[in-house]
């Protein structure tokens, strides 16, 4: 019997989780949420080129830290 298991997605908050996803190279996905309350995908992901204490860039877009939340 073949089991998959689902990827598990963690929440990047942290600048050392940034730094980590940066460094390690993984796909970060941006989503937002909606009135709703209802997450939204915003970006499918990228790798994190730079962050501040305001924003994360991945790929060539800048994403607030205020707005977006950042799933790898």
């Amino acid at each position: 019997m073949i089991v998959l298991e689902r990827p598990i997605y963690k929440e990047v908050k942290t600048d050392m989780e940034l730094l980590a996803a940066a460094l390690s190279q993984v796909r970060v996905r941006v989503e937002t949420e909606s009135e709703l309350g209802v997450d939204i995908i915003v970006d499918y992901g990228g790798l994190v080129k730079s962050y501040t204490p305001e924003f994360v860039e991945i790929q060539d877009t800048y994403y607030s830290h205020k707005i977006h939340k950042f799933i790898a």
